[in-house]
Order: structure tokens, then C-alpha cells, then sequence
């Protein structure tokens, strides 16, 4: 079998990849080794920035999930959590989605517009003299690109060595209406309210120099929120410029989207606008192989810029804020921060001075300290 175009992974990336191309009318298998809906480890909060996002692939759909407004931020001090501020928004911070659902609503979306969807585990991406051929277990297709975006270990399938990576917990809570971070050492823990569970969870970066158990972890958990909480484990991909450049620089035609290009935010563990976004730019540099003499590979690099900023900035704020974590965590309190805040969930940091000189103009948000 042969096709244009190969996606191989149906979370949101390889799902956005997938819209883009059926509604460009172009040819392509999506591949996923599980039958849908499945359960996947993640906190489900969706900022402002992914549903603007997910709109603008997805205008059919309408996300079904728990509006938040108020969102505390807490630290632990001898080893009691107390919160330091709550933001309080007019608009919702963000939304708390059920993953297995909101998948599923991609996926078929996907489908009602012709998709060819192929459950199928995919064992291995070889480069061939006219593109790539995907073997499934079952199935082999021809292909002249491949959108891998099956998650951290994508890079794997060509003998790659995928991003550096860490493991989140993430388990489900009763319902409490109430949202929270907290931050730790070198990770943070969160508690996102649906309208039939908390999400809830936490987890260290990849470069920490001391990363947690699961046991060690899930004591954490239950200390901080007073839950006794059953947490799964998630592979989760540290945001490195290198790996993205590296991985995408490989093979003429072969784009890693997601978290299989480590497209993560590395201080707040945010992925799935990002996700959603950079299956887009694949789908979108494809369709623009050879404009002004520019390969898809080169367009993708270009389209990832915005992506890649951001999650350079994200990084680089991270080391700063937790190298004192106790004094930066007060600096949170001003309404300034407050506003910085909403303004770095809603759009890009592709310029942290402009960032900052927005948020003197951004309304409908103010703070309460504790």
C-alpha cells in the first residue's frame, strides 16, 4: 500500500497532523497501536492558547470540560503545603478535559471526514530510496513522509535516540471545585477540578538531581492534598533545542511532532497546545514541499520557530525560578505577576520584553495573597 503521507500516533498531535491533511485533500494512514477511547496519563488542562488552537484546526469541535477561574499557588514549607496567592480571572484560565474523551472526539472527527485510521502497533520506520516504508504488525505502507508523533519514544522506530525524559503521576480525586499548584523542588504537583473527579499528580523534571518514586511520590500526593490517590505513570519529555533540530534534521521527509520532538513545556509540564500545534505545522510544510525552493524539512523548522521560542523561554524562566524557589514563589503575589501569567497561558513568549510590557494592559484578573 502506498500513500503521501504516514502519521504515526493518534494522540493530539498526530491528530491534528491528520485534520490538516484530509481537509488539504491530501492522502494518508494514521496509524495507533490502541482502539480508541484509551486512557492517557495527563492533568487535562487546556489554556487559552490550545483552545485558540484546537479552534483553528478543529472548528467542529466544542470542548467538554470543567471551566476554571481561580487558580492557587502554593509551596510546601516544612513540609506542610500553604497557599501563597489565588489568581482570579473573568475569563477562564483554563479548562479540565477527561483525555480518553477528548482523544476520542478528535479521532472521530477525523474519521466522519474520511480518515484512514489503522490500529496497528507500528514496529519499525525504514528510509527507502523513494521516502520511508511503515511496518505495522500487520500492514506495510509506502510513503513519502512520515509524522511521527507517537509519543516520547517515537525516535526509536528509526534508531533514534529519543528526548530525555522523566516520569509524571497523575491520578483521579473526588471532585473538590478547587485548582492548584504547587510547587516543589525541581517539579510541581497540580490539582485541576472536573466535574466527576480532580485530576491530580506531580511529577520532577528529567535533569534533577534527585527524582522522586513512585512511592515517594504518592506519599507526597496524599501529604499535600489529603488524598489517597492510585496514580499511573507517564513518560514525560524534557524540552531540549538540540533534540527538536536533531530529530527533524534526520531524514529528509520525516517530521517529529509532540512529545516525540520533546515539545513540552519544561516549567509547567504543559503539552497539548503544543502538541496540537506542531502536527499542524508538519501537515502544513508538507503541503509546501518545494515553495521557493524550500524542502517540507526546511518549511517545518521555520513553522516550529514560534513553538520552540516559547519553550526556550519556558526553560530558561524555570532554572531561574527554581534555583530560589522560596523567594521567587513571593513573587508571585504581585498583580503584575498575575497578569504576566494569564498573558504566558494565552499566547507564545516569543518575546519575554513584550510579554511583560503587554501585561501592564491586561485586564480581568486580579489576586488574593495568603
Amino acid at each position: 500500500m502506498t500513500r503521501t503521507v504516514t502519521v504515526v500516533g493518534a494522540g493530539p498531535a498526530g491528530l491534528a497532523a491528520a485534520r490538516i491533511l484530509g481537509r488539504e485533500g491530501i492522502d494518508f494512514t494514521l496509524f495507533d497501536s490502541k482502539t480508541f477511547p484509551r486512557y492517557k496519563g495527563c492533568g487535562g488542562g487546556l489554556t487559552p492558547r490550545s483552545i485558540r488552537v484546537l479552534g483553528e484546526i478543529f472548528p467542529e469541535i466544542e470542548p467538554e470540560g470543567f471551566e476554571t477561574r481561580e487558580l492557587s499557588f502554593r509551596s510546601i514549607d516544612e513540609g506542610v503545603a500553604r497557599d501563597m496567592v489565588t489568581y482570579m480571572s473573568k475569563r477562564p484560565l483554563f479548562f479540565t478535559v477527561d483525555r480518553k474523551e477528548f482523544d476520542h472526539s478528535l479521532l472521530k472527527s477525523v474519521i466522519e471526514r474520511e480518515g484512514d485510521f489503522v490500529v496497528s502497533r507500528v514496529r519499525e520506520i525504514e528510509k527507502t530510496d523513494c521516502g520511508f516504508l511503515v511496518k505495522g504488525e500487520n500492514l506495510e505502507i509506502e510513503s513519502k513522509f512520515v509524522i511521527v508523533a507517537g509519543g516520547v519514544f517515537g525516535a526509536k522506530l528509526v534508531n533514534l535516540e529519543p528526548p530525555e525524559y522523566g516520569i509524571i503521576y497523575h491520578g483521579y480525586s473526588s471532585p473538590t471545585g478547587n485548582a492548584s499548584i504547587t510547587f516543589i523542588q525541581d517539579g510541581y504537583l497540580w490539582k485541576f477540578p472536573g466535574e466527576s473527579f480532580d485530576s491530580i499528580g506531580g511529577g520532577v523534571y528529567p535533569d534533577a538531581p534527585n527524582i522522586l518514586a513512585y512511592e515517594e511520590m504518592a506519599t507526597l500526593v496524599k501529604k499535600t492534598f489529603d488524598e489517597d490517590v492510585e496514580l499511573m505513570g507517564t513518560p514525560m519529555p524534557l524540552f531540549n533545542t538540540e533534540k527538536v533540530l536533531e530529530l527533524n534534521r534526520a531524514f529528509e521527509g520525516l517530521f517529529f511532532a509532540g512529545d516525540s520532538a520533546g515539545l513540552v513545556d519544561n516549567w509547567t509540564g504543559e503539552g497539548i497546545d503544543f502538541a496540537l500545534d506542531s502536527g499542524r505545522q508538519a501537515a502544513l510544510s508538507i503541503l509546501e514541499d518545494g515553495i521557493k525552493g524550500k524542502t517540507a524539512g526546511q518549511r517545518y523548522l521555520e513553522r516550529l520557530y514560534p513553538i520552540v521560542r516559547h519553550l526556550q523561554v519556558a526553560d530558561a524562566f524555570r532554572r531561574r525560578f527554581h534555583a530560589n524557589l522560596q523567594g521567587n514563589v513571593l513573587l508571585l503575589k504581585s498583580r503584575r505577576s498575575a497578569r504576566l501569567f494569564v498573558n504566558y497561558i494565552s499566547r507564545y513568549a516569543g518575546n519575554l520584553s513584550l510579554m511583560v510590557l503587554k501585561s501592564f494592559f491586561t485586564g480581568g484578573i486580579r489576586h488574593r495573597s495568603t
